[in-house]
Formats: C-alpha cells, structure tokens, sequence
C-alpha cells in the first residue's frame, strides 16, 4: 500500500483533532462539555458500535483468531511498557519523576478513536470488528500492567477492566458464537448502526479538544520529548510487525498489527497518570511529541510496516 493512500486516510482524522483544537480555542466546545460527551461515547456510543461490528461478522468465526488478538494485543503492550521504563532509567528518569509515567504513556498507543477510522477508512467496516478483539487484550493490559506499573500490582483497580467497551465486546463475541447474528432484526441494526456511527468523529473532536488543551502548559523536557517518540515509532512497532508477519494471525489481524504499531500515545494516559499517583507532567510531553511527529511518522511507518509484512 502506497504512502499516499495511507496519507488520504490518516489526514482526515488529524483534521478532526485540528478541529476539536480550534472549538476549543475558540470556546465553542467549553471543557465543561468534555466529560458527559465521552461519557457518552464510551457508554453508549461505542458499545453500539462493538454490537454493530462483531455479531454477524464472517471475519470472527474463528475463536482460535479470537483469543489470539485478545493475547496479542495484552501482551504487546505489557512488553512495550517493561522497554520503556527501561529505557526511562536508562536515560536518567527515576520514580518519582515521571519514569513510571514516562513507560505508561510511550508504551500505550492510541489504539481505540483515533485508530478505528484509519482501520476503516483503509481496510473496510469488516475489519473493525478484528480490532475490537485486539483492543479487549490492550484495555486488560492497560489497566493490570499499565495502572499496575504506578499503583503496584497489588494495588492495581482491575475492576476497571470491567468497562462498557469491554462488556460490550465480550457481549458481542457472546452474541456472535452463539449464532445469534443472523436473526438480529433489521430495526435493530437501523437503531444502533446510526448510534455506533457517532462514537468516532465525536470522540476524534474531543481527544483533538485534549490536546489543545496540553500545548503550552508543560515546560518541555528535551529527554522526554525526544526519547518518547524514538520509542514509539522507532523501536516499538517492530514488535508489531514481527508479530504480524511471523505469528499464525489471519490478513485482518495483520492489519490491525500495522496500524496499532504505527500510532501515537493513548492521550488518555494522562488522565490515568492523573488518578493513580503518576506524574502528569510527564504523560502530557509523551502526548504532545508522539501527537506530533506522528503526522508524518504514521503514514510513514503504515505504509512500510504493511509492505513488509507482505499486505
């Protein structure tokens, strides 16, 4: 796949985060908003979607597949988070000064709002339910290793691994290998296709507002700013592709790999950080730099990790 048709799907989602940047800077979208909106799409909007994605689709009739992304996905982000808070003492961070924040946020890619719509705009509708099943692994990840890595382990809020997304995906695969997706009714589908639709522009708008809110708070922190995205597209994605071209995955699954490697930090690292005694600081430069270098290195990356995986 050709740097221009990557291009052509990646720039309307910086555009949409453009977008939320500017409603914000001009208070057309107060912070106020921010909360119930992504209440929103996380509880209604993307369960919807999760529904409307996985029962039914012909590209999860194998739980083999199944169980194989949920594990990949866990396990990719777990080691990429080990690496960095590595690489965070390495480069001179310590606990307590944002080493533990600085392996959660490199280490977590924004896999879920800002992915999709590449995944979509790319490969089709179908494959988003595959991503759906990588995203579960990933969403354990974060909150066991991820939370953990601040908290402890001991200590870790895994109850909040139990989240509408979550439930909603486990639901669906429930619904799906139960043979249920034939005989969903057409007035469902009318209901929550429509619903489904709206979690990924809104929450792009927002997660754009969140980053229009980072530029300039935070004095910039050369070691972070500059090992974080060496991290992200330089030395984590590999992990990706290796998994994507040796692993026993299917072509969708591969796919997914690529894209997920080629994304920049989870912006809602920072909130995490932010609940559970991390540096916040830290998670904001991690943001800001991989948000950033993200606009040429994404399509870039893409573009390549697809070839050489032979996609």
């Amino acid at each position: 796949m050709s740097f221009a048709e990557v291009l052509a799907a990646t720039l309307p989602v910086y555009l949409t985060m453009l977008l939320g940047a500017v409603l914000r800077w001009t208070r057309l979208l107060p912070r106020g908003a921010d909360k119930g909106l992504m209440s929103l799409c996380v509880r209604v909007f993307t369960p919807c979607l999760a529904l409307e994605r996985i029962v039914g689709n012909p590209a999860l009739n194998d739980a083999r597949q199944t169980l194989l992304a949920a594990a990949v996905g866990f396990g990719l982000v777990a080691v990429g988070m080990l690496i960095c808070y590595s690489t965070a003492l390495l480069i001179g961070m310590k606990r307590g000064e944002g080493s533990r924040t600085f392996a959660l946020a490199t280490g977590l890619q924004n896999y879920g709002f800002v992915a999709i719509p590449v995944v979509e705009a790319l490969f089709g509708k179908g494959v988003i339910g595959v991503m759906f099943t990588f995203t579960l692994g990933v969403e354990l990840s974060l909150w066991i290793a991820g939370v953990g890595l601040l908290t402890g382990l001991g200590k870790a809020p895994w109850r909040h691994a139990i989240n509408a997304p979550v439930i909603s995906i486990v639901l669906a695969l429930v619904l799906h290998y139960a043979g249920a997706g034939p005989h969903v009714p057409q007035m469902v589908h009318s209901l929550i296709g429509p619903l489904g639709a709206c979690a990924i522009p809104l929450s792009v708008v927002l997660i754009g507002a969140s980053i229009g809110d980072l530029v300039g708070t935070e004095r910039i922190i050369k070691r972070v700013a500059l090992a974080s995205p060496v991290l992200r597209f330089c030395v984590l994605p590999f992990g990706f592709f290796l998994c994507a071209r040796y692993l026993p995955v299917s072509d969708d699954l591969k796919r997914i790999l690529c894209v997920q490697g080629s994304m920049p930090s989870a912006v809602f690292t920072i909130v995490v950080a932010r609940m559970y005694g991390g540096h916040p600081p830290t998670a904001v430069q991690v943001v800001l730099a991989t948000t950033l270098v993200s606009l040429v290195a994404t399509p870039l990356l893409l573009s390549w990790g697809l070839r050489w995986v032979g996609l």
